[in-house]
This record gives structure tokens, sequence and C-alpha cells, in this order.
């Protein structure tokens, strides 16, 4: 599914249906790989446990693997001309919604082993604690009435304006690049990045086909320890919850 940016002015661009036999094919291996992450047998005992076997991160490895074939091929069978170039950061300077709890847990996984580590948790507090004070500045002038996705959509367009780097570039890369979550993978422009995060930008998101995105998002509700789709809202709620320890825990010496 395509979805366009919520800041897009200019009328929908010609894009692939994601119909044929190709998409086809790698979506429905995508929703196997959903459907196998949600059967592990670990994930119902999340809550008490904290953790996960690594089996179940191979499988979101593999998953992440097939999604970016699966866009990869669209915009390939597609006449779109994407300005997006490697060691581009323009949409690195986004408050990162739309993530699965199980992305979050994944993605701290694979920070808290890092040397600097407490530098990289410190900006992500400031970051979640900057986008919250947007919220609540747009709350205090608006009714009780007014919708969630309003409040949000203020918050992502001031907090997109100010264009303040995500804690996870190094330089002009993402040090978990490979790792990072889907609002992060499927974001694309048709415009020069310097419109990335203004009201100009031609920007549109490949989404996760429709069945493997409902398991994911099921999958994502059963882990959830309570949890936020922000990304900083999230990795600091994650890091705060001490009972949570989604590696293996190391073997006793004998």
């Amino acid at each position: 599914m395509i979805c366009l940016y919520p800041t897009m002015t200019t009328s929908a661009p010609d894009i692939v249906s994601l119909t044929d036999a190709e998409s086809r094919r790698l979506g429905a291996r995508m929703t196997v790989l959903a459907q196998a992450m949600a059967d592990t047998g670990e994930v119902t005992d999340f809550a008490s446990t904290g953790w996960l076997p690594d089996r179940f991160f191979d499988l979101l490895g593999e998953l992440n693997a097939t999604y970016d074939a699966y866009i990869a091929h669209n915009i390939s069978a597609s006449a779109l001309k994407i300005q997006c170039r490697f060691g581009c950061t323009r949409c690195c300077h986004q408050a990162v919604h739309g993530v699965y709890s199980f992305e979050v847990i994944h993605l701290y996984r694979q920070l808290r082993s890092l040397p600097d580590y407490g530098d990289i948790h410190n900006t992500f507090v400031a970051r979640a604690d900057e986008f919250q004070r947007l919220v609540a500045e747009f709350t205090a002038t608006q009714t009780s009435a007014t919708p969630n996705d309003a409040i949000a959509a203020y918050a992502l367009q001031k907090f997109a304006a100010a264009a303040k780097p995500c804690p996870l570039l190094l330089g002009n890369n993402c040090r978990v690049y490979e790792h990072r979550p889907v609002p992060c993978r499927m974001y694309y422009s048709l415009t020069h990045p310097m419109y990335c995060t203004t009201p100009h930008g031609q920007n549109f998101h490949i989404e996760p086909p429709e069945e493997a995105n409902a398991i994911l998002w099921d999958l994502s509700g059963r882990l959830a320890f309570p949890f936020s789709e922000y990304l900083a809202q999230g990795l600091v709620s994650f890091a705060f919850r001490r009972q949570f320890r989604p590696w293996a825990a190391p073997v006793a010496s004998t």
C-alpha cells in the first residue's frame, strides 16, 4: 500500500499498483514471516520474562530484507524519480512514528551494549520531552473535541520544522541502518531533500502489505510494555523498565 506523507500538498504521483506477480510473491512471503514471528511461543510470556529468543529477531531480519526487496521492486517497476540518495539524512530530522513495539525492543537490543548508549538514551529523552511539549502547546489552544490525529499532525510538523537530527545518526549515516524500523524504510521523496521537512515535499510511504501489516500490529499489541508508537518515547519507556532483557542471560560458569 502506498500512502502519501501527511504534509503532502500536491496531487498524488502515478505509482505502480503493487499488484503484479512479484509484489504478490514478496507480500505473501512477508505474511508468512510475520505469522512465524507471531507464533513464537515466548511472545505470550514476554510481559513476565522480558525475553525473546534469537530466532524471533532472525525472523524480523528476514522480514525486513523481504520488505526492502518489495519496496525496491515496486520503485524499479514504476516511473518514479526518487530523489533519495545515500548520505542524505533529511528524513532523519523528523519524529519517527508508527513503530511496532518489537522494533523498539530490537533497537534497544542493538543499542544497549554501545559504549555511548547513555548519551544516546539522554538525547532520546530530550527528543521525547520536546515532542510532548509540542503536543501540550497545541492541546492548550484546542477544545476537548480536537481529534488526536490533528494534535499529532501539529506536533510532527513543528518537530520537522526544527530539523533536529535523530540521536542514531553518526555523521551522515544511521548507525542502526540495517535494523531501522518500518517508518524509516518506507519513506521516499520525489522532490529535493530541502523540501522533505516542509509542506512542499512530495514525500510518500510504501507501506507493508495489508495482510502482513495486520499480523504485525496484532503482534505489536501483544508485546506492548506499555508502548508508544513514537520511536523516542518508545525507547525511553522500554529502557526504564528494567524487567525487560531481550537477549539471553549469560551462561553461569561452572
